[in-house]
């Protein structure tokens, strides 16, 4: 009798299904820090943050982003007719403007609506193979990380002294 084919066995380190970082999270985490500790711009004066804005899909995001494009541009105020070449044209800027961000959020849809788990099972059962020395070595276990204090006191401090050189 042959001997059979050997296992591959994936190990994966990741924290989605034991101790997940929620973007929705993430985003308080950043506004805080940067509503405590601003960027400032070239003048020297804080630039104000808000709260992101957080979408359950394309098509809601893609409703808002035309939305808002009417506010801002004042398409929803209205025009007196003598001003409708110009509404046109700003009609058209708006909805160009818009195909290309929406065009932008398909592209990324697969990592910004990412609905996926990571199976860190085997990672898991080896773990618990492990001396307590071995874990300590190996430093994998992800769910004793504290994102709070991951995020806010070696991510954002580290985006900001070597991506953002000080600059902000």
């Amino acid at each position: 009798m042959a001997d059979p084919e050997p296992e591959m066995n994936v190990y994966q380190i990741a924290s989605s299904a034991i101790n997940p970082l929620v973007f929705e999270d993430l985003a308080e985490l950043l506004y805080k820090h940067y509503t405590t500790s601003p960027c400032m711009d070239s003048k020297g004066v804080p630039i104000m943050v808000r709260l992101m804005k957080l979408f359950d899909s394309v098509d809601d995001f893609s409703e808002h982003l035309w939305r808002d494009a009417q506010e801002r541009s004042g398409l929803m105020n209205g025009m007196s007719s003598a001003d409708s070449k110009m509404l046109q044209k700003l009609k058209i800027i708006c909805k160009k403007s818009v195909e290309q961000a929406k065009h932008l959020a398909t592209i990324y849809e697969p990592y910004t609506f990412y609905g996926g788990r990571f199976d860190n099972s085997n990672t898991q059962r080896l773990m618990e193979k492990m001396s307590e020395e071995e874990k300590r070595e190996f430093g994998f276990d992800v769910g004793s990380i504290n994102w709070k204090d991951y995020i806010t006191n070696v991510h954002i401090p580290g985006l900001r002294r070597h991506v953002l050189k000080g600059r902000a």
